[in-house]
């Protein structure tokens, strides 16, 4: 067929000045709408969790894929309701306890740091003389630091209700869109996986296989890594007899997704609860009790490490501690805290990326070796453990 009668092909330089032109306007809306595509995010990783669930009730319950994501949906919602009529009270008040709790501490820094001075310190068999120490440019730093803290959390605690709200409203809009996006999953499963471009056929479902294997095991092992670590932490605190433990819960979950940074900051502000709380159950003094709350925090974060996040995660985001720090700054300057809690991912998508990219502008097969093959080498005695049935991946013998 000729040109005259079909359509003409574009040249290269056509090509490029449209894909260019594409990239630019796609740029363009990304900062123009960054916190709608927050939101849109956040509803896609609500949709990628439900969709185990929604399969499973398809294949065992012989429910339609609609009727079940209705059914999974409505249970959501009204799980959401009862939990914000039953136990929001509760949180809520926990967490401002905590808040101004962390504002009298803020208060009361540079009086107990200036009190410091000429006392000594006895933790077990190490003796720490503070009259050695100068403690007055400790004391000016930290007033330096204090008032801008205070001004933004005495701000954030007069405009609770005005978050609520909005929260409500943006808690609305990420359902509605989990809810579409879990009715045209398989629509937009079957465009993902048919997805290629001419010549790079094995290329193409090779990386999306490594990038499935990436995302599948942050979104889904670390959510149960992080509600695993919330009600440790709400159990350890508990138990060491700190004051609002379930709000140092719910920031000990929080703070999973964030790796090296989370947990240090959590495990500081309940270190910070016990050495400023009026007193405790064990009658020890206050420096020994946040000694061991900090001992507590250190054996909780490294057990979870060491025997849960291997089980859930294998080595797929097997990433150097530089990256990660490097990656939690870079996100959460460009997309806040979402952009904090998904930048282990990411920066693992990109490494993939560009590494592929890497090797083809050297001329080199990015295969040989595969750059989609993680380390298998795991903590001995330990085993990734098989997939439940509902997970896709998992292949039951045909009866």
């Amino acid at each position: 067929m000729s040109e005259t009668e079909g359509s003409a092909r574009w040249g290269t330089t056509t090509k490029m000045l449209v894909a260019v032109t594409a990239l630019v306007l796609v740029s363009l809306v990304i900062v123009r709408f960054q916190s709608i595509i927050q939101l849109l995010v956040v509803a896609g990783i609500v949709s990628f969790l439900l969709v185990p669930i929604v399969r499973a009730m398809k294949t065992r319950a012989r429910f339609s894929w609609t009727a079940a994501t209705n059914i999974v949906f409505l249970f959501l919602i009204l799980v959401l309701i009862t939990a914000s009529t039953a136990t929001s009270l509760a949180l809520v008040q926990q967490l401002q306890s905590l808040a101004l709790t962390i504002q009298r501490i803020l208060l009361e820094l540079p009086a107990r740091i200036a009190s410091l001075n000429g006392q000594t310190v006895t933790v077990g068999p190490w003796v720490l003389d503070l009259s050695r120490l100068d403690l007055a440019p400790i004391t000016e730093q930290a007033l330096a630091t204090i008032q801008p803290t205070l001004g933004r959390l005495s701000s954030l605690l007069t405009s609770l209700a005005s978050v609520a709200i909005e929260s409500i409203a943006r808690l609305v809009f990420i359902l509605a869109a989990a809810y579409f996006l879990t009715s045209d999953y398989e629509k937009l499963r079957r465009g993902w996986t048919s997805l290629s471009i001419p010549g790079y056929d094995q290329d193409t479902r090779r990386l999306q296989q490594a990038l499935g294997r990436i995302w599948d095991a942050f979104l889904r092992g670390q959510l149960i890594v992080a509600l695993t670590s919330g009600i440790l932490t709400g159990v350890l605190m508990l138990a060491l007899g700190v004051r609002s433990p379930l709000g140092l819960g719910v920031l000990g979950g929080l703070a999973k997704f964030v790796p090296i940074i989370g947990p240090f900051s959590a495990g500081t502000v309940a270190a910070l609860m016990a050495f400023f709380q009026p007193g405790n159950w064990y009658g020890v003094t206050p420096l020994t009790h946040a000694v061991l709350v900090i001992a507590g925090v250190i054996v909780l974060d490294q057990s979870l490490d060491y025997m849960l996040i291997p089980r859930l995660m294998g080595q797929s985001l097997n990433l150097h501690p530089v990256v990660i720090l490097v990656g939690a700054i870079v996100g959460a300057s460009l997309a806040g805290i979402l952009g904090l809690l998904l930048s282990a991912p990411s920066m693992a998508t990109l490494l993939l990326l560009g590494r592929y990219v890497g090797r083809k502008l050297l001329d080199q097969s990015p295969w040989e070796p595969p750059i989609d093959a993680f380390p298998a080498d795991r903590p001995p005695g330990f085993r990734l453990p098989s997939l439940p049935r509902w997970l896709p991946g998992r292949r039951t013998p045909e009866r």
